[in-house]
């Protein structure tokens, strides 16, 4: 019995030191996986917080230098400041990447050139062409809609000299405001008052009444009433 608790002994004595030299084997590259993925987070996380940094100088010198030239230019201060700012932070995000890649680089010569507006005009002017090309490019399309809703993209056939010549026409007089169907007693196509001793002319289909020389001039390129589209006959 006594050579069998020896012997438990002794194997306990072996297995043990063994057991913690493998425990100390397995935590020693553990310890090191957790440290290097840590310390790749952390460099991820400054280097994250550097560029941030970086972007937000350069979008705040780009608003300041976009709203002095968006301000003397049609872009107009806010606008100016806007687009300013997203080319600042662009500009200062590549210039970092230039440095890095040892291009060559004078910190002097990017102070100046922002001063100045070299940046400005090199980053930021495209991007408010392609705006201002962007915003005529609408305008183009509105008045092709305006043109397609009121017909006036085609070409209408005007009438005769002759025919204007026999559409009814009155004399203006200030005591008497014609008997016509006349809004506000002004000419739509002038917008100017009907004064005593004028000549008008009412369309004979809409009744529709304008100073004789308004309508005659556009009846010679139209053939219909200017506000309601309807043919003179």
């Amino acid at each position: 019995m006594a050579m069998k608790m020896v012997g438990f002994s002794t194997l306990r004595g072996l297995v043990l030191p063994g057991r913690d030299l493998l425990y100390q084997w397995w935590k020693i590259p553990a310890d090191i996986c957790r440290s290097s993925s840590s310390l790749a987070l952390l460099k991820t996380v400054l280097w994250s917080l550097f560029m941030c940094i970086l972007a937000l100088g350069g979008a705040t010198v780009g608003i300041v230098t976009g709203a002095l030239k968006g301000q003397t230019t049609e872009t107009g201060l806010f606008r100016g400041a806007a687009v300013g700012s997203v080319a600042g932070a662009i500009t200062a995000v590549q210039l970092f990447e230039l440095m890095l890649n040892g291009e060559p680089f004078s910190k002097v010569a990017l102070v100046c050139s922002l001063v100045d507006g070299k940046i400005f005009m090199d980053w930021v002017c495209p991007a408010m062409l392609k705006a201002y090309q962007w915003q005529v490019d609408g305008v183009d399309t509105n008045l092709r809609e305006i043109a397609d809703i009121f017909d006036t993209s085609t070409p209408s056939r005007g009438l005769s000299f002759d025919t204007i010549q026999k559409l009814p026409k009155y004399r203006v007089k200030c005591c008497n405001k014609m008997s016509t169907n006349l809004e506000d007693f002004s000419c739509p196509i002038c917008l100017q008052e009907f004064e005593h001793g004028e000549y008008g002319r009412a369309l004979p289909s809409c009744k529709h009444t304008f100073h004789l020389q308004c309508i005659d001039q556009w009846l010679i390129r139209h053939g219909t009433c200017p506000i309601c589209r309807m043919d003179v006959f």
